[in-house]
């Protein structure tokens, strides 16, 4: 019975702007895959012919005229960087490396190469792609983090009386206030209101980020008559995200330390469609659509706060771990390009994609990608990437005063920068490519809605992809 109130309990726990940082990070898209594809910044709409551009369109796979085995492995360096705001002093690092395979891909090409007109090949793709890596270390330090005068304001209107015996399965009383009341760091005052019983002025964030956003993939294309190459695909995402986080503050007397974990599984379907049009030899069209991800999620949470308050020491855990089960939409996304071939020289690519969500603003990415072969079959290719804020104005993201969550924190990315080179060798039976690319951005952290100011953290990613492939 405690369980399904527990249940119950997150039903109510999350406001609609927790649901639009949830919707961020659970459906966010990177850069990754194929070596090919990393080097030239994704903006493959137009290209096709490789089974990262095939997800992003399912027209490409029409493109095929062999079969392909594929395998792509990369290593992600993630570096979270607090610049220093003491001159001579060196800045808050924190580092985190992943190796993981982003694209097992095998395709089947079914056609005649010598027909000309109508339906040339029909082509089948399964893969398993890896389109967001969550890992990311951050420890932050400030002043008036907010930690108790975000718990006063959840307490706010209720009697003391209601706080009394641990009213863990009350779903009109938030966890925060019974950690906060229990371990003495908020006094009540006159008509129920609350008021930090010690002001603790240093604070220390610290985040740690798992989990991936993986999904797998049937395709079809079809190529007809060389000119038109049409796609669709049946994807099914799935998503693993932890998060722990630890905030701690302290007056050098008192202190306190609230730990959260918040751990996401789910799994959903979407579809792809597609197509790209050849109007001429050295030019091709493209454009896609995805419809919006409907993805069943299984959360959990906890939270335990640790505290000295006038030499004493107080801890109070969570008795479970509350568990929810929840529906979340993931953005509906479309894409158009055009990629125009310069000669031998080799091939520019400018491609828009659009993203919409109903919980958060409108994402618009902008990519450019080249290619030009060097020698025979050795390529070398390039891109950018600019992606806008999921937010277009900083937000100020609370839980509700009923919530079981107790992650206070939160953070908004103004935007996202990408830059790749890559190169290459590929013939009509291997394939063998690497790649290297560098993202920056700067994030905005925030330990709590009391934070009256964000943090600045600089993210620096490295990744390093290899893909090896035969074709038969």
């Amino acid at each position: 019975m405690k369980k399904c109130l527990l249940i119950l309990f997150l039903a109510y726990s999350l406001s609609p702007i927790a649901n639009s940082q949830d919707v961020q990070r659970l459906s966010e898209r990177q850069i990754i895959g194929t070596a090919r594809y990393v080097g030239m910044g994704g903006a493959m709409t137009a290209i096709g012919g490789d089974p990262s551009a095939v997800i992003d369109n399912p027209a490409g796979l029409g493109l095929y005229r062999r079969h392909e085995i594929m395998l792509t492995l990369d290593e992600t360096i993630d570096n979270t960087t607090q610049p220093s705001t003491t001159p001579h002093k060196s800045p808050q690092r924190n580092i985190r490396t992943r190796f993981s395979a982003p694209n097992v891909s095998a395709v089947w090409a079914r056609g005649n190469s010598q027909k000309q007109r109508g339906m040339i090949f029909n082509n089948f793709m399964l893969s398993v792609n890896r389109l967001a890596n969550f890992n990311r270390d951050v420890k932050v330090k400030g002043q008036h983090m907010g930690m108790i005068p975000t718990i006063c304001m959840k307490t706010d209107g209720l009697a003391e009386q209601y706080l009394q015996n641990k009213p863990w399965n009350d779903n009109e009383i938030g966890w925060l206030s019974i950690l906060g009341y229990e371990t003495y760091l908020i006094n009540p005052i006159e008509e129920n209101m609350w008021e930090p019983a010690v002001d603790l002025t240093d604070g220390t964030l610290s985040i740690s980020e798992t989990g991936s956003l993986d999904q797998y993939t049937f395709s079809w294309g079809g190529n007809i008559s060389n000119q038109w190459y049409v796609g669709m695909s049946l994807n099914i995402p799935t998503v693993s995200y932890t998060k722990r986080v630890s905030l701690y503050e302290t007056n050098r007397i008192n202190s306190a330390e609230l730990k959260s974990l918040y751990y996401a599984t789910g799994v959903g379907v979407s579809g792809t469609f597609g197509l790209i049009y050849r109007p001429a030899q050295w030019m091709r069209v493209g454009a896609s659509i995805q419809t919006p991800v409907s993805m069943a999620m299984s959360v959990q949470t906890e939270g335990d706060m640790y505290t000295t308050v006038a030499t004493q020491s107080y801890e109070l855990l969570t008795p479970e771990s509350g568990v929810m089960s929840v529906d979340m939409v993931a953005p509906l996304r479309s894409s158009v390009s055009v990629a125009a071939q310069l000669g031998s020289a080799g091939f520019v690519a400018l491609q828009y994609d659009y993203a919409h969500a109903k919980v958060m603003d409108d994402v618009h990415t902008l990519r450019v990608g080249a290619e030009t072969q060097v020698y025979r079959g050795v390529f070398l290719n390039m891109g950018y990437v600019y992606e806008s804020s999921f937010l277009s104005e900083e937000p100020v993201v609370g839980l509700d005063y009923n919530s079981i969550r107790t992650d206070m924190d939160y953070r908004y990315t103004p935007q996202s920068q990408y830059a790749s080179v890559g190169f290459g060798y590929r013939s009509d039976i291997v394939v063998a490519q690497l790649a290297y690319q560098y993202r920056w951005q700067t994030l905005h952290q925030y330990a709590s809605e009391n934070q009256l100011s964000p943090i600045d953290v600089n993210t620096q990613t490295h990744r390093i992809v290899a893909t090896l492939a035969w074709r038969f």
